[in-house]
């Protein structure tokens, strides 16, 4: 009976070895910062003076109440989220159902498709400055054409769009390789039959191969959704937030609140309403594709 309960405590010493750093850096990495958040958000602080005001919840009446600009940002970050997850989503699927036939092409493309995915978001955001800039000036003067000469920058609707075009190109490629690894587990048996049995390649697409593909359908809205909420280094490269704060986000509204503002109290208590806004809607996008992989 000793030897047994010996061998058992040994066991579990073993396995806290190996899970322990996983548990530590996760305290450390997340829960913490989090629960400091929640200690910081009470307080009118400006991140560096050991002058710490106790405000209460006045950060969270004041963002309800007085804060036009973070709901703006919100309201940007909403609107960028909802054109970029089915832009990017939309794109990316019909690029793979092309880039999964077995051809010897399709190696080349999806390579063509998945290089500016490994470069910087920053990176990619001065290039595409300098092209709608100095790049858009000389095409205009070498063809004479308006379309070179509008205000890509200067218009908010235009600068929108722009953010949309340019994050979708740039994610575009990691999302269609998780779509074509979706798509070539589809056995091919069951394409097969439903062709024999008379459906068309979009009767095929809308009732074999996305009900069994929905897993990666999940996983690409989830991550696009996340990547949306996050947006912060292409407005804060190619924008700025502007013109007029028409294209910052939330995350950049929460950068600058603290860093520009110096009001680090107020910054983390955004930060927290953004995490309740953004775990409500995450939930309700796993709830219905959760429920779609259910289905097929």
């Amino acid at each position: 009976m000793k030897v047994k309960n010996k061998g058992k405590a040994k066991d579990l010493l073993i396995f806290a070895l190996f899970v322990f750093p996983a548990v530590a850096f996760v305290l450390f990495s997340t829960d913490v910062p989090f629960l400091m958040n929640l200690y910081y958000s009470v307080f009118d602080w400006n991140g560096i003076s050991k002058d710490m005001k106790f405000v209460g919840l006045q950060n969270f009446v004041n963002i309800f109440s007085d804060d036009a600009l973070f709901w703006k940002s919100a309201a940007f970050t909403l609107k960028f989220s909802v054109f970029f997850v089915v832009a990017v989503n939309t794109i990316s699927l019909t690029v793979a159902l092309v880039m999964a036939e077995e051809k010897k092409i399709s190696s080349v493309g999806r390579a063509f498709y998945y290089i500016p995915y490994i470069i910087s978001l920053t990176a990619i955001s001065l290039i595409w400055k300098f092209i709608l800039g100095p790049g858009f000036e000389a095409l205009y003067q070498a063809t004479g054409w308006e379309v070179f000469h509008w205000s890509w920058l200067g218009s908010s609707k235009l600068a929108f769009f722009v953010v949309v075009i340019m994050t979708v190109w740039q994610n575009l490629g990691f999302y269609m390789v998780n779509y074509i690894a979706g798509i070539i587990s589809v056995p091919r048996e069951l394409i097969e039959a439903a062709k024999i049995d008379g459906a068309s390649r979009f009767q095929v697409l809308r009732r074999v191969t996305i009900p069994l593909i929905m897993p990666a359908v999940s996983i690409c809205m989830l991550t696009s959704l996340t990547f949306s909420f996050k947006l912060f280094d292409v407005i804060m490269v190619f924008t700025k937030g502007g013109p007029a704060n028409s294209t910052i986000s939330v995350a950049y509204n929460i950068y600058k609140e603290a860093f520009f503002n110096n009001r680090y109290g107020m910054a983390t208590a955004k930060s927290l309403v953004f995490v309740v806004f953004v775990l409500m809607i995450t939930a309700v996008q796993l709830k219905v594709t959760k429920g779609k992989e259910i289905e097929a």
